[in-house]
């Protein structure tokens, strides 16, 4: 089975255009206590607690009956809209990919709860997004280079010496293609890498891993680009969503604080 590759924020070194390969490992989320970050491949989490609206929350509401939780619950729901479009416009400021692509691929989840005090927790999930779906993505579509040929591999079996014998065919080869993950580069063109089309309609860009399927046929591999909860664990990116997000918050639960109090939100 073929790994994944991907290339994301530590692809650049120096500010060049070498690439720096990442295989994804599946490693569990490694916890940042002073920014109340969580990061995975697949997660990116903010938690707030203790902040100014919620101890002033429960200060406040502490003497009417689910006050606290129905504040909570009110500004927990609008935040995830809120989230949602924050979110998005930071990771399209530094990330080449558009905001519809990120919307799509953005899973956000709002939860409260008051088993050590009152908190809200924020994950983002999501998949690594192929690189063909990021913008600088060329060609359009399969294109072959028609002004030469190479040598593929269509199979192999053995003669009755049992010596292996290889079938080959010569092709027009597809055209080099190109991508990138961060705005601030070029588009980079792969040696190696191609445009290809499934039959299911997906189309990607791919590369030869140097390996042979069970089928005895050239095993390829996409390549992909960050998935969201990826593109907000970078820091530029992160502190902006983190700082609107306390600030709404802040904002929404100033705002049910005084209605539930002034006997609206009852």
């Amino acid at each position: 089975m073929s790994t994944e590759r991907f290339f994301g924020d530590s692809d650049i070194r120096g500010g060049d255009r070498n690439y720096n390969w990442k295989e994804r490992t599946g490693a569990g989320p490694e916890d940042l206590e002073d920014t109340g970050i969580a990061r995975s491949s697949g997660l990116f989490s903010v938690s707030l607690s203790g902040k100014s609206a919620l101890a002033r929350a429960e200060s406040l509401l502490s003497g009417i009956p689910g006050g606290l939780e129905r504040a909570m619950q009110s500004a927990a729901s609008r935040l995830e809209t809120h989230l949602k479009t924050t979110a998005t416009k930071a990771a399209a400021e530094r990330y080449a990919v558009s905001p519809a692509t990120i919307r799509k691929e953005e899973n956000v989840s709002v939860n409260y709860s008051f088993s050590q005090g009152a908190q809200v927790s924020i994950l983002f999930s999501g998949e690594k997004i192929p690189l063909f779906r990021f913008s600088g993505a060329s060609p359009k579509g399969p294109t072959k280079d028609m002004s030469r040929r190479v040598g593929i591999m269509l199979g192999s079996a053995q003669n009755a010496k049992g010596e292996d014998l290889f079938r080959w065919r010569l092709v027009h080869p597809a055209l080099p293609a190109r991508g990138h993950a961060l705005n601030a580069t070029a588009p980079y063109q792969f040696r190696d890498a191609f445009v290809a089309r499934f039959k299911s309609g997906h189309t990607g860009i791919f590369e030869r891993t140097g390996g042979m399927t069970s089928r005895d046929k050239d095993e390829i591999q996409e390549l992909y680009g960050p998935s969201v909860p990826q593109m907000l664990g970078n820091d530029e990116v992160a502190n902006k969503v983190i700082e609107d997000t306390m600030e709404h918050f802040d904002k929404r639960m100033e705002h049910e604080i005084d209605r539930i109090l002034s006997g609206i939100g009852g």
